[in-house]
């Protein structure tokens, strides 16, 4: 299995990387900083550039069974990483003839699903313009021709991985998941199409 993986130096993207390899796929990692993917491997091959460069981006996604997408952004201000980043890979894999795509988004895209606090004060008060672009992200996911998941974690912890998360439709039921866990559950989609063209929240057991 050939994987490329989007924000695969961040927190949840080096995790998918490192369980990629772990089950003998052979994966594209696409970072804008090489140095900070760390794990060498003899199935592994990092792409360095921007997400908003189509020719590198197309580079990344030629020859792949599936691509996965861990792009984060914390910074809260007007922008459209996100989502058209998210764009830009998609006309590579639709380019290139790749057809399955698996996206990390968070609880609260679907702005009843994050929980009163997580939805009704932090996101409109300190991650309203983050929320945004993922909510715009999702509209071109959707009106993609991929074969798509968008995952919905609630908030990102380091604990290690269980195994025994909770995964439904609606309303997470925890307030938190290990990266570990997410990462565990991307790599499941790149075989299971039991999800496809939805949106399953992902939660602690």
């Amino acid at each position: 299995m050939k994987i490329a993986v989007f924000g695969a130096s961040g927190k949840t993207g080096i995790l998918i990387v490192y369980q990629a390899l772990n089950k003998g796929y052979t994966v594209t990692a696409f970072t804008r900083q090489q140095a900070r993917v760390t794990i060498q491997h003899k199935n592994l091959r990092v792409v360095e550039g921007d997400v908003m460069d189509p020719e590198k981006v197309t580079l990344a996604v030629e020859g792949q069974d599936a691509v996965l997408c861990a792009l984060g952004n914390d910074r809260n201000k007007p922008n459209t990483m996100l989502s058209d980043g998210t764009a830009n890979i998609l006309k590579a894999m639709e380019s290139k003839g790749v057809k399955r795509f698996i996206c990390m988004s968070s609880a609260g895209i679907l702005g009843n699903d994050g929980g009163f606090w997580f939805g009704k004060i932090i996101m409109p008060l300190f991650l309203n313009h983050v929320f945004a672009d993922k909510k715009r992200q999702v509209k071109v996911i959707e009106e993609s021709k991929a074969e798509w998941v968008i995952i919905r974690p609630t908030g990102l912890t380091d604990s290690p991985k269980t195994s025994t998360y909770k995964i439904n439709l609606d309303i997470p039921t925890s307030r938190s998941i290990p990266r570990a866990d997410v990462a565990d559950f991307m790599l499941k989609l790149v075989t299971d199409k039991k999800y496809d063209g939805k949106m399953p929240a992902m939660s602690s057991s």
